[in-house]
């Protein structure tokens, strides 16, 4: 059985590329882009801003009202070049629920001066097959829950195109 999951999704919003880079740049955003039943919470650093290294802790409680810790570390920065049309981040889980967490966030200029946002997710759930087997329906039901209101919270900041 294949434990490593993979996940793009991709939504599409008016704002130019600056001005959505800048609201991904510090993690305080990460709490209006997350369903309010998942209870995320900004416990350090979510004010700085991105750059390699920089170490994020945040918290959530997805069920049962057991809350989660989660640091997170980001890995590397790529800010769009002058007059460059993409730009992106990669964090990794160092610590939490995860026994894998690797995310790319993408920013790409699209032609009519809008932005294109892609997000390339890798997960693995611990315990390997059996973790997989117990929890992975309801993980990746969660996943799809957290990015289809992401891209409503996204659309609301910024615009459909």
């Amino acid at each position: 059985m294949k434990t490593t999951q993979k996940l793009e999704t991709r939504v599409g919003v008016k704002a130019p590329m600056h001005e959505v880079w800048d609201f991904f740049q510090t993690a305080q955003n990460l709490t209006t882009m997350t369903p309010p039943d998942q209870k995320v919470r900004i416990e350090s650093n979510g004010d700085v801003p991105l750059r390699p290294g920089l170490e994020i802790r945040i918290s959530v409680s997805p069920a049962l009202g057991i809350r989660t810790g989660w640091l997170t570390r980001i890995e590397e920065v790529h800010p769009a070049k002058e007059g460059g049309r993409e730009a992106w981040f990669r964090d990794t889980q160092q610590q939490g629920p995860f026994s894998l967490w690797n995310h790319t966030h993408r920013f790409v200029a699209m032609d009519h001066g809008g932005t294109e946002i892609v997000d390339e997710l890798e997960y693995r759930l611990p315990l390997g097959a059996v973790g997989q087997a117990v929890a992975g329906w309801w993980i990746k039901r969660q996943m799809q829950d957290l990015f289809e209101f992401r891209t409503a919270a996204l659309h609301q900041a910024f615009g459909a195109p």
